[in-house]
């Protein structure tokens, strides 16, 4: 009895170092998988976005231009797919590090994941006001060209500037900031 007394500690150690590991490499295991699965998602809603020419409506509404004044050089297709593959890669982590046994306080997930549609909703609103500013700048310009008025082109860029910043305010109130 007494050797068994003096193994004990050694076997429990060593079986909590042994489930530690398993946790360790099992979420490492679905992060890898789940990495894979984000990756794949990406390039399919990259196509899917091409095949819907979202990209043409970026060029219409004058996403591209201001995103190019930023030095940012992806379409709107790309930077669509990238942005749902970080949201993925967000559940991945989540859920790796869940399964590692950490546990990550609800308060900060649910904080987190509610800030997700908010943010693609002012998204789509910002990238909404664009094309419509765009839209009504062409009908301001036209018209008032039409009627003789000298500075027609002015007109339509206040027009677009006005349009445009009612959009991003509303976008900005939209994501809570």
């Amino acid at each position: 009895m007494g050797k068994e007394n003096l193994w004990t500690p050694t076997v429990e150690l060593a079986q909590k170092f042994w489930v530690g590991l398993s946790k360790v490499l099992g979420a490492v295991v679905i992060f890898l998988i789940g990495w894979l699965i984000a990756r794949f998602l990406r390039v399919l809603i990259i196509k899917f976005f091409r095949v819907i020419k979202i990209d043409k409506l970026g060029e219409d509404s004058g996403l591209k231009k201001l995103l190019e004044k930023g030095n940012v050089t992806r379409e709107v297709s790309e930077l669509l797919g990238i942005g749902v593959y970080w949201l993925l890669m967000l559940v991945v982590i989540f859920i790796s590090v869940n399964f590692a046994g950490i546990t990550i306080p609800d308060t900060v997930i649910n904080s987190l994941l509610g800030f997700i549609p908010k943010f693609i909703l002012g998204l789509l609103i910002f990238i909404f006001s664009l094309f419509l500013g765009n839209f009504f700048s062409g009908i301001v310009r036209t018209t008032a060209g039409n009627m003789g008025i000298e500075k027609a082109s002015a007109l339509g860029k206040i027009t677009h500037i006005s349009i445009s910043a009612f959009g991003i305010v509303i976008a900005l109130q939209q994501i809570g900031i």
